[in-house]
């Protein structure tokens, strides 16, 4: 199984031999292609051939290619390589109003639960009183906004800014892990032939992952709880500075080895994504809510 995160930040030159990504810099390393799960490229004098992205793609090598934040911008991923594609796609595509509800519902009931979970583990026990009040009540197709309020509440208990838009390190550093599992969401759907555009709630036109945002829900708060133990204490005096450094990154880029919870057993992000994918295609397959499980936070860790 996969399991190597490569991330390529200085200007080198790759290319492929005996299955192998080769990684041309001031030294080789050689890496066979069947140990990468993702593959992030944030240098623009990184050098590759369309053979080589083809070669990742045949691997199901996860690439994601960064901007000039060294955000992930661009997620390339397989395509047509699910057995039963067009199956699940049908499924998803006949899918009941209803039971899109009853799904959105699920994923904001879990959603607020974690964010409890994330404040409680940060002393703020008040709010998280409160967010477990609005994940009992919140409805079919969420459609008194629990989530938004929940998200007021939770931002600005835990970072002091309901919108997140200041200039601080760790708004760069949330969007960088979720990106992360975003993409690892995105590459799970894919691989089981589902139509990334057609989401459970999302339905931009402008959104190629809609379906994908829409599972991302519940895995937000267990990103900030991986930022909040793992990568803030590095910046304990450095509030207002929005920079990520190159270290910051690498320990992000550990967020898909962090543990979840998953029916009372303990899972990394990595394997979760593929469950709760999983668990969705069960759901829509037999018309029940019931069998689809989200991810929760270990407070262990």
């Amino acid at each position: 199984m996969a399991w190597r995160v490569v991330a390529i930040e200085n200007p080198a030159r790759l290319s492929l031999k005996d299955n192998k990504l080769l990684i041309r810099q001031d030294e080789e390393i050689a890496l066979p292609l069947e140990d990468i799960d993702s593959l992030i490229i944030d240098n623009r004098e990184i050098i590759l051939t369309a053979n080589i992205l083809a070669a990742l793609a045949r691997f199901g090598v996860n690439t994601l290619v960064c901007d000039e934040k060294h955000l992930p911008s661009t997620i390339i991923l397989p395509h047509g390589q699910a057995s039963r594609g067009s199956k699940n796609a049908r499924n998803q595509l006949m899918m009941g109003v209803a039971l899109r509800k009853q799904l959105w519902r699920k994923n904001i009931i879990q959603k607020i639960k974690n964010q409890a979970t994330v404040l409680r583990k940060n002393n703020f026990i008040n709010t998280a009183d409160r967010l477990d009040k609005l994940s009992s009540t919140v409805r079919s197709g969420d459609v008194g906004n629990n989530e938004a309020i929940a998200a007021r509440l939770y931002f600005n208990a835990l970072l002091g800014d309901a919108t997140r838009r200041k200039p601080m390190w760790h708004n760069s550093a949330l969007n960088y892990g979720y990106a992360i599992v975003r993409s690892s969401l995105a590459r799970a759907v894919v691989a089981r032939g589902l139509v990334t555009e057609i989401g459970i709630n999302h339905r931009s036109e402008l959104n190629q992952y809609n379906l994908v945002d829409d599972l991302i829900e519940s895995f937000r708060p267990l990103v900030d709880d991986y930022i909040l133990t793992k990568v803030a204490p590095r910046h304990v005096k450095d509030e207002y500075d929005s920079s990520l450094n190159k270290n910051d990154r690498h320990k992000i880029i550990d967020v898909m080895n962090q543990y979840g919870i998953m029916i009372d057993r303990r899972y990394t992000i990595k394997h979760l994504t593929d469950m709760v994918v999983d668990g969705m295609l069960n759901a829509i397959s037999q018309d029940n809510t019931k069998i689809f499980t989200l991810p929760s936070i270990d407070i262990s860790s």
